[in-house]
């Protein structure tokens, strides 16, 4: 029967890393991953990281100066959420991607009471507040192929009709034949397309209850999420795209 690794997953999506290949434009022929400018740069490890006090603002401004990104902080917004430009950041940490670097940031520039995100699109990163960026409600296709596995099952096998067993070694044998395989294919394709389903569903269910929860209909949000064959189409925000694809990047 095909299972989902679910604890695969789930690992997945706790480290905000990709859930599978973004499909954009075509989705019927094979698709080709295109490493965009962001998660590139975003994915960089950072030998060393140390900040003492430092004032909010001077920390995007090595951000800005540490990548060639376009960093834009949405210090309005911020600074209305109650988030002062000289709110002091201290962290001491290393060898981590920048990805991870600029979540610490925002997890003790926002403290406990305060979600903050980030955007990452093109050459673009903008900085906010995740109520902000929560408000932009994105449709990507996911290709999840790669989180479905297949164990296979041995279907089809033929039944031996053993009374027509009993009558040939009684006649001294004949050419009727012993094994019955009528139906055993059209049951087969039945088991694996209802396996598929299964699977997919337990997937999608996983995914409702993990990432961003209240986001989705099924909970009182807006966003919405439908299987095709082996796709996810997903429509939502900017943060649980964030933790399905690691990215969001801007189709032409």
């Amino acid at each position: 029967m095909r299972r989902l690794i679910t604890l695969g997953l789930v690992l997945a999506l706790a480290s905000s890393s990709a859930l599978g290949q973004v499909v954009a434009g075509d989705t019927t022929g094979p698709t080709t991953t295109k490493i965009p400018t962001t998660l590139k740069f975003l994915n960089e490890r950072v030998e060393e990281v140390t900040f003492e006090d430092a004032p909010l603002d001077q920390v995007m401004e090595w951000i800005a100066d540490l990548t060639p990104m376009n960093v834009v902080t949405r210090w309005q917004i911020l600074e209305d959420a109650g988030v002062e430009r000289d709110k002091p950041i201290s962290m001491h940490v290393r060898n981590l991607r920048l990805s991870q670097v600029l979540w610490m940031i925002m997890d003790e520039a926002g403290g406990s009471d305060l979600k903050l995100a980030y955007r990452a699109s093109g050459e673009l990163l903008i900085i906010s507040t995740s109520e902000d960026l929560g408000k932009e409600m994105l449709l990507r296709v996911y290709d999840v192929s790669d989180l479905l596995v297949e164990a296979q099952d041995f279907y089809g096998a033929p039944n031996i009709d053993l009374s027509q067993v009993s009558q040939n070694s009684g006649s001294g044998g004949g050419s009727n034949n012993l094994f019955d395989d009528s139906g055993n294919d059209e049951d087969e394709n039945n088991r694996n397309d209802d396996e598929d389903n299964a699977s997919i569903n337990e997937l999608i269910t996983l995914i409702v209850q993990t990432v961003e929860p209240d986001s989705w209909a099924d909970n009182g949000g807006l966003g919405t999420i439908q299987a095709f064959r082996n796709l996810l189409v997903v429509r939502n925000n900017i943060l649980v795209h964030q933790a399905l694809g690691g990215y969001v990047e801007e189709t032409d």
